[in-house]
């Protein structure tokens, strides 16, 4: 017997629903959600996706932007709208300086918030070398040292790796903003949000986490990247 050839099977907010009422007794075999729950279902749903997001950077939302920095100025607002007009980055990873004639790459280093505030003079200008990211609400701030001057400005651009946040589930018919792998994960923490409103014991509540929390991690170990991690020692005397 021949497989199918494929390998796109999706799901939906909807299906996503429906799976986790059945799991929690909340609809029987063959019986289709009522609106009432598909509604509450889907607020549960953004909701659990939102939490999500805490839990690192995971490959598919990694993604890379290209900004251009402005002499003179060295804060920059991320952010649907801000100046820099992008869903705002729930965490910043790295930031390079590309020269626009070689394509040389220099990457700035990444600052805590107690490291930039230790800089005694924040106005001094130059070739950015360090940057800090302060998230926000709705956006984020990208603060970078030194100021950029006329140069950094003109020849380099400058490329952020950064961690988006995912998609919410606007329509019944929305796919997940994640790999297939992840489904499982969804419908198990969905159904777990939802329990407690269909009065599914404890017991039975504690087993549907034991199962979450076994999927959650395989997706999230084999969602991240892989490769050498080194520790050494920080040298630097500090500002």
């Amino acid at each position: 017997m021949a497989t199918s050839g494929s390998t796109n099977y999706a799901s939906s907010r909807s299906l996503l629903i429906s799976g986790a009422l059945r799991l929690i007794g909340g609809l029987a075999q063959g019986e289709t959600a009522t609106s009432d729950q598909l509604t509450e279902g889907a607020e549960a749903l953004n909701y659990l996706c939102k939490h999500l997001q805490a839990d690192g950077m995971p490959l598919w939302a990694i993604k890379e932007y290209a900004l251009t920095l402005t002499s003179g100025t060295r804060s920059y607002r991320i952010g649907e709208s801000a100046t820099v007009n992008t869903p705002m980055p729930l965490r910043i990873h790295s930031m390079l300086r590309r020269h626009t004639s070689t394509t040389t790459d220099v990457p700035l280093e990444l600052l805590t918030r107690e490291q930039y505030e230790r800089i005694s003079n924040k106005t001094v200008t130059g070739l950015p070398l360090m940057f800090w990211y302060d998230p926000q609400r709705t956006y984020g701030d990208l603060y970078v040292y030194p100021v950029p001057n006329a140069t950094a400005a003109s020849d380099y651009t400058y490329r952020i790796t950064y961690q988006r946040p995912y998609e919410d589930f606007d329509a019944a018919g929305d796919e997940p903003d994640f790999p297939s792998y992840w489904f499982d994960t969804l419908k198990f923490g969905l159904a777990i949000r939802l329990a407690p409103e269909y009065g599914v014991p404890i017991e039975d509540q504690s087993n549907l986490q034991k199962l979450f929390m076994m999927m959650k991690n395989d997706a999230l170990s084999f969602g991240t990247e892989e490769g050498s991690l080194y520790f050494q020692r920080d040298t630097r005397s500090g500002w």
